[in-house]
């Protein structure tokens, strides 16, 4: 059912993409940012109970939008100390994460239509989670990487030249995975959400 469920979300990221009109040039942007992970919850043995605080999260994007509709994206999220709580005795060791890698379409408002200013958009991606911990005896030890999606809503425009901009960004993202309430199939669960700004360059 779950890897169903993941296939029917990829076909439906490539009808979308397969389905642009090649008419309209693309503009390529690397997007790398900073912000805040909040909320979320896992089913990830969670020693510190700190899955659900806020935390500092990094990552980068590569865009592909032009000035209709439709564009591309590839993103890479980053979450360090993500099994950690300062709060909390030390049971886990310095290292943990939680990473997420997604292809997504973004649906945003025509440049015609915003006229250089802020530009929305929504986005859509399919990919990866994986999440990394160990408690400082190793008895629990955690490497899991489940299918995911994404989803969010933005907003960006070259605001300072022609080339280099600013993104607002909050997203929310989620594994397709599951418990079912066997021992086989515990800590599959991870979600999260995050809100970053992020510099626009055009390549």
């Amino acid at each position: 059912m779950v890897l169903s469920a993941f296939r029917r979300a990829i076909w439906l990221s490539l009808m979308l993409a397969a389905s642009a009109t090649p008419a309209r040039a693309q503009d390529i942007f690397a997007v790398p940012y900073a912000g805040v992970k909040f909320g979320g919850d896992t089913s990830i043995v969670d020693l510190e109970v700190s899955t659900g605080r806020r935390k500092f999260t990094m990552g980068g994007s590569i865009v592909m939008l032009g000035s209709g509709v439709l564009g591309y994206e590839a993103d890479f999220g980053y979450v360090p100390g993500y099994f950690k709580n300062k709060d909390s005795l030390p049971l886990i060791k310095p290292g943990s994460y939680a990473v997420d890698l997604t292809a997504a379409v973004i649906v945003a408002l025509p440049d015609s239509v915003m006229r250089g200013g802020l530009r929305p958009y929504a986005v859509l991606g399919v990919g990866l989670i994986s999440a990394q911990a160990a408690d400082s005896l190793e008895i629990f030890l955690v490497r899991r990487t489940v299918p995911a999606f994404k989803i969010g809503v933005g907003a960006q425009a070259l605001l300072l030249t022609n080339n280099v901009g600013i993104r607002f960004d909050l997203r929310h993202v989620r594994s397709f995975t599951g418990d079912d309430g066997s021992l086989a199939r515990v800590g599959r669960r991870i979600s999260y959400s995050r809100f970053t700004i992020g510099l626009l360059l055009r390549l």
